[in-house]
């Protein structure tokens, strides 16, 4: 449920043959509001390494503590992204996810582009491609980054404002892939034709988002609603209703993609290796489904090694590159690619994917 203030580190683990990293490191202390700073990296001794990697690491995270920080934060995207929200960062960080999903499964893209110009799927899956987003927030990639390449999402949020907001501006017709009906709204309609158009030629079934109040802890991907969980409700476009089969509503949801992005940090370690383990097993059968984790890292320990560190105003973990590493070979997870990520603001750390 961590939502920095800037990009982060993401590593992307794959369930069978392709993996994928995408790592952003923290912004400075100098930035205002800033979640997640680059640490001091000097000391009155003149240390070049930061006092809060010298600390030996606390027992982990609480749980409750990070939920009531996030009570006390804005439900809107500026708030979730501690004050980067209105400039170019969460556009840029949106981008790069949709390319990096659509350049691991090309069939995402239902039109040649220039980045897959020969798709590979030429009709629709027989099931609905449907995408996990774990501490969702408002909603911010399930609307921008996932609901524009899949069927259905389920979006899992511990904090009820936070899904509580999701789920009034999805229903509300504010997110562009759930049109509604809406009296004399031109811009409804319109989108409304759109999905009728691509629905016949044979380019969608419609969008579905099931919008559930639940933390991380203890939770089975597959059952996404179960006694720890308060389901909020399901939002659809007229589409998604007419073609509603399996999904996100089966009784036992297997997923194409399992996002998690800025929200691993509230888990600690062995926690987070369960519930890699459980994300694992949630996923389709074949080879373009893939588990994506988005997540801030510090620097590794000399020598490589990987550690943590707790920040405990929201009480979360900061992992660095070679302790997600591990997190993942310990889960049976492999990570297989890295990338740089170009035209971030200077003050944040680099974005690697």
């Amino acid at each position: 449920m961590v939502r920095a203030a800037f990009f982060s580190v993401q590593f992307i683990p794959v369930n069978r043959s392709l993996d994928d990293i995408l790592r952003v490191l923290q912004p400075s202390l100098d930035t205002p509001d800033a979640k997640r700073h680059k640490p001091n990296t000097t000391t009155k001794a003149g240390s070049a390494l930061g006092s809060a990697l010298k600390k030996k690491a606390p027992p982990g995270p609480v749980y409750e503590k990070g939920i009531e920080y996030w009570d006390g934060v804005d439900a809107s995207v500026n708030g979730v992204l501690g004050g980067y929200g209105e400039g170019p960062v969460p556009h840029i960080e949106q981008l790069s996810s949709r390319l990096l999903l659509l350049s691991l499964i090309p069939s995402l893209s239902p039109f040649p582009n220039p980045l897959t110009p020969s798709p590979t799927l030429k009709t629709l899956p027989t099931h609905r491609r449907t995408v996990l987003d774990v501490g969702a927030g408002i909603g911010r990639v399930s609307r921008h980054v996932l609901l524009p390449l899949f069927d259905d999402v389920v979006l899992l949020e511990p904090v009820d404002k936070f899904v509580r907001e999701g789920y009034r501006a999805a229903s509300s017709g504010e997110w562009r892939d759930l049109p509604i009906q809406n009296g004399d709204d031109e811009e409804q309609k319109r989108r409304l034709e759109q999905q009728q158009r691509d629905t016949k030629d044979g380019k969608g079934r419609g969008k579905r988002v099931r919008f559930v109040k639940r933390g991380l802890q203890n939770l089975d991907p597959k059952y996404p609603v179960d006694d720890q969980a308060e389901e909020i409700g399901l939002v659809s476009s007229p589409r998604g209703e007419v073609n509603g089969e399996g999904g996100c509503m089966e009784d036992e949801v297997l997923y194409d993609v399992i996002w998690c992005q800025w929200c691993l940090g509230h888990m600690n370690h062995e926690d987070l290796v369960n519930f890699l383990r459980k994300a694992k097993k949630a996923l389709r059968e074949g080879e373009d489904h893939y588990i994506f984790v988005k997540e801030n890292c510090c620097d590794d320990a000399p020598g490589g090694v990987g550690q943590e560190f707790l920040d405990e105003e929201d009480s979360s973990l900061t992992r660095s590159h070679q302790k997600w590493v591990d997190c993942f070979i310990e889960a049976g997870l492999t990570v297989k690619r890295e990338e740089i990520q170009q035209g971030m603001p200077d003050e944040l750390f680099v974005v690697k994917t």
